[in-house]
């Protein structure tokens, strides 16, 4: 429920009781004017009926459909007023009867009760029609209200609902998204902030960007001096086992650093924009990189499926389709046991790598993070399942992991799997 729908929500909840406690109100006040007129005319009546009774008692009660006139032996001290019930038998029904009960003298001393009453039937009738117009006049002016809010609300926030959208399309490597104006202070302070923030993290990201690039390169060159160096002193023959055994190390290392450049390199042009999705021949990129791999499968003894259950649909730029399957497989192969299994599949919406391997030392969420491994004395630079991320979140893919069976399973889907039933141990990393 987004924020207006909320609001309006709010306000009818408080429109109800208003509109329920006003009516109240107004049949109350409605009913006391009209209660305390019809005791005012009881009065006068009385008034004019005590005057006539001390001249002559005769003729005076008066029964009628609307008005009752009864003269009773007693006394009372001050006029009372109440509301009773009198069965009409013409209409077969009881009708509501203002009654007043007064003190009067007949002509000859005696004390008498001088009872009048008047029919409440047309008088309840009155109340109720107003009572009725007073509670739609109440409806109908808070739906009105509740109406103007909508609309009025819908067009001050149509600018934030607008920049919102520019800032979930936006990219720091894309164009930058123009932002609505508004002549409301606070949303107009907002567009202004984000401005500033999406140039901030442009220029961070392009500054990054470059660095890494101009890092990458500049170790090439150092990199590159000290191979030549360590191959000449492999080729010395006066060097000893115990040489030969630093010099291999180092030459380790060496490959290694070159290995994690390469990967630098790849990862920043991951973010190049430019090249656009297309259709993706995924089964002949899988076997391609799988047959670049053939040796240290080989070495590992690993068995290698390859499942094709449908033609899967995802697009991708060539050269980043390339990347993903390499660095899938790479650390499917790297991160398995002896005598372990492969297994890829591919179906409309997702690609699914299953491996075998030793259980994670480190938490799920953390593996597609830069630098990040699953076995830290792996002499990976941690850099293929971040790079995997970078080009699946580029392209509004979605990527998790999850062990299963003792299997550790990627998924590169089109549709986001933490919604779907079947993976709910997916962990999507953030």
């Amino acid at each position: 429920m987004n924020l207006l729908q909320r609001t309006a929500s709010y306000q009818a909840l408080l429109a109800i009781p208003m509109v329920v406690l006003g009516t109240a109100i107004g049949y109350g006040l409605v009913r006391h004017m009209v209660t305390r007129e019809v005791d005012e005319a009881l009065a006068d009546h009385a008034t004019s009926v005590q005057q006539r009774l001390r001249a002559t008692d005769q003729g005076l009660e008066i029964t009628a459909p609307d008005v009752l006139v009864r003269i009773v032996p007693g006394s009372i001290a001050v006029a009372q007023f109440s509301d009773t019930v009198i069965y009409d038998s013409l209409e077969a029904e009881d009708i509501p009867w203002r009654i007043g009960r007064f003190p009067a003298m007949k002509a000859d001393g005696g004390p008498v009760v001088l009872t009048i009453g008047r029919s409440q039937l047309e008088t309840d009738d009155l109340v109720f029609g107003i009572a009725l117009s007073i509670a739609a006049v109440l409806v109908l002016f808070t739906l009105g209200t509740l109406l103007l809010f909508r609309w009025l609300s819908a067009r001050l926030w149509r600018p934030f609902h607008a920049n919102l959208q520019a800032m979930e399309r936006f990219r720091p490597d894309g164009p930058s998204p123009s932002l609505a104006s508004s002549n409301v202070d606070e949303f107009a302070g907002m567009a202004r902030a984000l401005d500033g923030m999406m140039a901030n993290m442009r220029r961070d990201f392009t500054a990054q960007k470059r660095f890494t690039e101009q890092a990458a390169h500049e170790l090439r060159t150092p990199l590159a001096i000290l191979r030549g160096r360590l191959d000449q002193l492999i080729q010395s023959s006066a060097m000893g086992e115990q040489e030969a055994d630093v010099i291999q190390g180092m030459y380790t290392a060496c490959e290694r650093m070159g290995r994690t450049i390469t990967d630098m390199l790849l990862l920043a042009k991951v973010g190049e924009t430019g090249t656009p999705a297309e259709e993706v021949d995924w089964q002949r990129i899988i076997r391609d990189e799988l047959a670049l791999l053939k040796d240290p499968i080989a070495e590992r003894g690993l068995s290698v499926q390859v499942n094709e259950g449908e033609r899967c649909g995802i697009q991708l730029p060539p050269m980043q389709a390339q990347l993903l399957v390499s660095n899938l497989l790479r650390n499917a192969v790297q991160h398995n046991v002896l005598g372990g299994s492969l297994a890829i599949s591919t179906k409309q919406d997702d690609i699914t790598v299953r491996n075998t391997g030793p259980a994670l030392s480190v938490d799920p969420a953390t593996l597609f993070d830069r630098f990040a491994k699953g076995d830290p004395s792996s002499s990976s630079a941690g850099l293929g399942l971040s790079m995997v991320k970078e080009i699946v979140e580029r392209n509004g893919l979605h990527v998790a992991y999850r062990e299963k069976d003792g299997l550790h399973e990627i998924f590169i889907s089109r549709v986001d799997p933490t919604h779907a039933s079947n993976t709910a141990a997916v962990t999507t990393p953030q």
